[in-house]
């Protein structure tokens, strides 16, 4: 009977725990947090893929990636950008691949990505950091990793391929193997619980939240004009002055 009762207190304990923080995540500060953030990802996604349809799109399948791996969907985002940007391939497979050969090597997401957009450039000083040596040769390059040399055409196409296969062939498991431990674990954690707010932020209280926000500026606007005429100026000096000889 007795552990019978601690069982049920500890749960007890941990529902009160959850349902606190779920409380503390719902205060409008954290919900405020929350759509600002998204307005800025998904104006970055706007802006990458020409529509809010296919940023729409964009922003679901980045929203899962980050939710099974070790990365939060902020960098996620930046990723995906920075390749659509920069006109690289910005696929899932790109993203999977990236991120279990960023994860294999303790990197973050966007040092493999950077990387990446450098080599695509012929410029190979930062695939060092991953562990690739890189030799040109007329309009070829030879990349060398744990001791293999391949050697592809000197073009962008050929040589994402080439650093593709390395995430996908080497690597298939680095982010999934990461996301087991307590850091990919809090990482986890944390982006669903900022989906569960958005979620909340997106039934109808976001723009609730919005509307306030809109008025008041509008509120300040106008009080600050109104302050500005000579008459009232001259009523908030005078209200100023006889605080001071108060003190």
């Amino acid at each position: 009977l007795g552990g019978t009762v601690a069982t049920v207190s500890k749960e007890a304990a941990l529902l009160d725990g959850v349902v606190g923080t779920l409380a503390g995540a719902l205060r409008i500060n954290s919900l405020f947090s929350t759509q600002r953030q998204f307005d800025v990802l998904n104006s970055q996604l706007i802006t990458a893929t020409g529509g809010t349809k296919q940023a729409a799109a964009a922003f679901d399948e980045l929203t899962k990636f980050a939710s099974t791996t070790p990365y939060a969907l902020e960098q996620a985002v930046q990723g995906f950008v920075q390749l659509k940007n920069l006109g690289l391939d910005p696929s899932m497979r790109s993203m999977q691949s990236y991120g279990n050969f960023a994860a294999a090597m303790g990197k973050d997401l966007n040092q493999m990505i950077e990387a990446v957009a450098d080599a695509s450039t012929f410029e190979f000083e930062r695939l060092k950091e991953f562990g690739i040596k890189a030799s040109q040769q007329g309009d070829q390059v030879s990349f060398t990793f744990q001791g293999v040399t391949t050697t592809v055409a000197k073009n962008s196409k050929e040589i994402q391929e080439y650093l593709l296969a390395i995430g996908e062939n080497k690597f298939g498991d680095a982010m999934a193997n990461r996301a087991k431990t307590l850091d990919g674990a809090i990482s986890n954690l944390g982006d669903n619980f900022n989906s569960f707010k958005l979620a909340v932020v997106q039934s109808g209280i976001g723009d609730a939240i919005k509307d306030i926000v809109v008025r008041s500026a509008d509120g300040l606007s106008r009080m600050t004009d109104a302050l500005k005429t000579p008459e009232n100026a001259a009523k908030l000096k005078s209200v100023i002055g006889s605080i001071g000889d108060a003190f």
